[in-house]
């Protein structure tokens, strides 16, 4: 089960990057972090309207929902949830269910909780979770959607722009589908990660800006 919904995720994930590779979106961090922390109320209705799986939401009011994450007293990308991620190691995918869900009501736009919470509810016998898999499907959509917008990713001229550290490490294995990782270094200020592809004997390098991570890190100590 878990083989075959990483493989609905994958062709998922392969639509949003033939789909993204056409455009990108002019990411603007500082108009974002203005539109959130003045006009709170538009941020909770755009984020209410992705958390209910909205799909009509356009690549700038996704950038916003996802971008203006970091602006709200909530983030915080240092937070692994420990006995989550436990859990799903142990393939207890009721607990994994149940904590997804209390995460995602404060942290509803991170990639790996969205796919943590995927994966229980295709492996457990609950009618709640079963009607919400299309739901979360939409959202892990819209997620790597607006990822992939955010820039070329082949190019430290135009990274890929991520909120936090776990988002990248999904990008690499659940959507780009990477084959190995080869090794990492920071340039420029991005984080660059060379991989191979399967199938493809050539080495590939992708940039990621993480830095609304590391500003955080700096600002609380971490």
């Amino acid at each position: 089960m878990i083989r075959k919904l990483l493989f609905i995720l994958v062709m998922l994930a392969a639509t949003c990057v033939a789909n993204a590779a056409h455009e990108t979106v002019d990411v603007d961090l500082n108009l974002i972090k203005v539109g959130v922390t003045s006009h709170p109320g538009r941020y909770s209705e755009l984020t209410n309207r992705f958390v209910s799986g909205d799909t009509t939401l356009t690549s700038n009011e996704l950038a916003t929902v996802y971008y203006g994450y970091a602006f709200t007293s909530d983030y915080d990308p240092t937070d692994h949830y420990n006995e989550l991620t436990n859990a799903y190691t142990d393939g207890d995918y009721d607990k994994v269910w149940k904590l997804a869900n209390q995460a995602m009501e404060y942290n509803p736009v991170s990639l790996d909780l969205t796919i943590k919470a995927l994966v229980a509810a295709n492996n457990i016998n609950n009618p709640e979770a079963r009607k919400m898999i299309p739901v979360l499907q939409n959202r892990y959509g819209m997620i790597t959607r607006i990822i992939l917008e955010s820039g070329a990713g082949t190019d430290s001229d135009s990274p890929f722009i991520v909120i936090c550290e776990d988002d990248i490490s999904r990008i690499i294995r659940n959507v780009i589908g990477a084959e190995s990782l080869l090794g990492n270094a920071n340039i420029k200020g991005l984080e660059a990660i060379k991989i191979t592809l399967p199938n493809d004997e050539r080495q590939h390098i992708l940039y990621f800006d993480n830095n609304l991570q590391h500003k955080y890190e700096r600002e609380h100590d971490k």
